[in-house]
């Protein structure tokens, strides 16, 4: 078999080792760019309930290069989302490859279609077109569509559409091992190098959100009307975090929220921004509801299940203290609300 065969079937094969989607975005990028010449390629994801008005970067080589490519709309979310300009728009409507020359440089753009529906756009510059060339893009980007729909349908929960639990733990497991080998390489600096190289100020946080009074929906309104509010729910929480920050159904009205790096006031000011939203918003039938959330810093010292635990107690201390607030549980343990509780093993929690 000739070496570019087997560097084919060795991509393909790459491709669908990955198991959670951004990592599956950077391995066709990443795939492409071994294969074809470009000067710059930017993967666009089409985000849930966006209603197709906007889109996020998924991932580009160079990094970084979309910003001087494509329009970035400001956001009071402080994440960057993307203008759907005219050709973007072409190829999204008519799920057909658009070609537009832009000055000196070729812009390509090629639709991503899951289960015939257009999920996101490949936006290549700088790009020689021919058959061959054109026909390895396509076949990689069905590749990649077939096996995002599987795991679409592996990590998603099926009733909200949001990232279910066996994800989170997966997520979290990765965030604690990422954030663990990071420290690890910068054991040989100072310490006060070590506090310059991580901002000792920004972490990835954890909230547990869990909507108030929830089994007086069920009581009242009945279940259909309840798991409406479930998912009237999930869909205001898309709408309000960040596209970098992940969203699961954790089980049963319990959701969970890892943020991106951020500071404590940041963190809870985006929890508090959700919580007060969720406050105004009507449900049909129901009317208002609330949240209960409590949150806490990521540790990489910390084990997975003693996260959740201080998550959860900042949480209890929400629901035992009026409801519809957010608890952060280091500031309780620093006023003495709390106290920290040594947990010895995973056993000790049932």
């Amino acid at each position: 078999m000739p070496d570019e065969e087997i560097n084919l079937f060795e991509s393909v094969i790459h491709i669908t080792e990955e198991r959670d989607k951004r990592s599956l975005e950077k391995a066709l990028v990443g795939t492409l760019s071994d294969f074809i010449h470009f000067d710059s390629l930017i993967l666009l994801r089409i985000p849930r309930n966006s209603n197709g008005e906007y889109l996020e970067v998924a991932s580009s080589i160079p990094n970084n290069v979309f910003q001087d490519k494509l329009n970035i709309i400001p956001t009071e979310y402080g994440d960057q989302r993307i203008e759907r300009d005219d050709r973007i728009a072409q190829c999204i409507d008519n799920n057909k490859v658009v070609s537009d020359r832009q000055s000196s440089i070729q812009r390509t753009l090629f639709p991503i279609a899951v289960n015939n529906v257009v999920t996101g756009v490949m936006d290549i510059y700088g790009y020689d077109s021919s058959v061959n060339t054109d026909k390895l893009i396509n076949g990689f980007s069905r590749v990649y569509s077939n096996f995002l729909a599987i795991i679409n349908d592996n990590e998603h929960d099926t009733l909200t559409g949001l990232l279910n639990r066996k994800t989170f733990d997966a997520q979290l497991s990765l965030l604690l091992s990422t954030a663990a080998a990071a420290e690890k390489n910068t054991m040989s600096s100072s310490e006060n190098e070590r506090r310059i190289d991580k901002n000792d100020d920004t972490w990835h946080w954890i909230g547990i959100l869990d909507i108030d009074h929830f089994k007086n929906i069920n009581d009242n309104f009945g279940h259909i009307y309840g798991d409406e509010v479930l998912l009237l729910f999930a869909n205001l929480m898309e709408k309000t975090f960040r596209n970098s920050d992940l969203l699961f159904r954790y089980g049963g009205e319990e959701f969970v929220v890892v943020l991106s790096p951020s500071t404590e006031l940041d963190a809870r000011m985006v929890f508090e921004r959700f919580r007060k939203k969720l406050e105004l918003f009507d449900f049909p039938q129901v009317g208002k509801i609330s949240v209960s959330i409590g949150m806490v810093n990521i540790n990489a010292q910390e084990h997975p299940t003693t996260l959740l635990e201080h998550a959860d107690q900042s949480l209890y201390y929400a629901k035992e203290h009026g409801r519809n607030q957010v608890c952060n549980y280091n500031e309780l343990i620093k006023s003495g609300e709390l106290k920290v509780r040594k947990i010895e093993s995973d056993i000790d929690l049932f």
